[in-house]
């Protein structure tokens, strides 16, 4: 059954609200794909980039999201590549909020990575048409 983590907003916890039990927590891990549980407290996943600024500009992208919605990872950077970590730490453990995160930013990094790959089948697409064109002029030209 689909959660639709990606469309809800995190709500604050507060201490003494319990937290998520190991029922519930691989129910909600069926919906974020990737992401690995520690310890029944914290949930993980971690990206690979081609670049340290392509890192950086994701690290920077989850920040963003962390900021409107109040729940932010811990973030381990390690060159071309980010771990991130959700936990709730009001309630030492997890609750829906580290599901609801790690939704969203699957949801961002896949919509930026699909965009990605269309503008460059596009450019080179574009690029040979150019140099296509180019070579005829050319060999008109010379005729």
């Amino acid at each position: 059954m689909a959660m639709n983590l990606t469309s809800k907003k995190c709500i604050p916890c507060e201490g003494g609200t319990p937290s998520m039990e190991k029922g519930k927590i691989e129910e909600y891990l069926e919906e974020v794909v990737g992401w690995e549980l520690k310890e029944n407290k914290l949930i993980f996943k971690t990206f690979g980039f081609k670049n340290f600024k392509e890192a950086i500009d994701f690290v920077n992208q989850v920040a963003t999201i962390a900021e409107q919605e109040q729940h932010h990872p811990d973030i381990h950077i390690r060159y071309r590549k980010v771990t991130l970590e959700f936990t709730t730490h009001a309630i030492h453990g997890l609750s829906e909020n580290d599901f609801i995160m790690a939704s969203k930013i699957d949801a961002m990094h896949d919509w930026k990575e699909k965009v990605e790959k269309i503008v460059v089948s596009k450019m080179f697409s574009i690029k040979f048409l150019v140099v296509l064109i180019v070579v005829l002029i050319i060999f008109l030209l010379v005729r």
